[in-house]
């Protein structure tokens, strides 16, 4: 049974990227923001998906006030694991294409490549609605993944895998004529006859012509950063890039 991205792993997301170093994460997100001038600042994590990033930040004190994505069945599980450890953060369903259901902040948050899940032509109505959700002097952080990463890891990918009560297949492909990356994810549940499929689409852009999207927009460019260093790129490096834009105005 074909279903939306993320709707049939999300019970089992967590499980699958459980290789990801979060509390490193969060912590590089923090330099960044402070590195660019920010301290204390009201956070809101786009994409955030099941809410790790979001509350890895809660635990080391930041003011984490929401979480949003597009996937309610990501959000279910953010919310469960928020109220398991008692942590006030929102989490509302929204779309980077229209974050009209959220208001000011002086931090925006998007990372793990959700970025690349969007269109050429859709990148520049994220960057505004983005601008529009920060108050004057704030910092909207986001990464890509680099056609290295896709490259490297996920030309030809396969990796199947067995957790408590359920078993899984992801296949991962990567077209470099189009730079799109391809993946399949097959779900089976114990005592479940039916195998959940899904297909994910990701955009490989070319940092340079993140840089001119950025450019053309409202924002300003703090910096473009490889593999969660604080060395400035405009060169296609790394397998991952973080972007720290930030938005006119004094920050108070």
């Amino acid at each position: 049974m074909e279903r939306d991205p993320y709707e049939a792993i999300a019970s089992i997301y967590d499980f699958i990227m459980r290789h990801v170093n979060y509390r490193r994460w969060a912590g590089y997100l923090e330099a960044l923001w402070t590195r660019s001038g920010l301290e204390g600042p009201e956070i809101c994590e786009l994409a955030c998906g099941t809410g790790n990033i979001a509350l890895e930040l809660w635990r080391r004190g930041e003011r984490v006030l929401l979480g949003c994505d597009i996937s309610e069945a990501m959000l279910k599980v953010a919310r469960e694991k928020a109220e398991a450890v008692g942590a006030e953060v929102d989490f509302v369903r929204a779309d980077l294409r229209d974050l009209s259901p959220l208001g000011e902040f002086d931090v925006l948050l998007c990372v793990y490549d959700s970025i690349n899940y969007l269109r050429e032509d859709e990148i520049h109505e994220a960057l505004l609605q983005a601008y529009e959700h920060l108050r004057p002097g704030g910092a909207f952080i986001f990464d890509i993944c680099t056609e290295a990463n896709s490259l490297k890891y996920f030309r030809d990918y396969t990796e199947i895998d067995f957790g408590p009560g359920f078993s899984y297949e992801r296949r991962s492909r990567y077209d470099p004529e189009e730079r799109i990356q391809y993946t399949y994810f097959k779900v089976r549940f114990l005592e479940d006859p039916e195998a959940y499929c899904e297909t994910h689409i990701q955009w490989i852009y070319p940092v340079k012509w993140v840089l001119e999207r950025i450019r053309e927009s409202p924002f300003e460019l703090f910096g473009a950063f490889p593999d969660f260093t604080f060395r400035r790129t405009e060169e296609e490096r790394g397998d991952r890039v973080h972007f720290v834009l930030r938005k006119e105005g004094r920050w108070l």
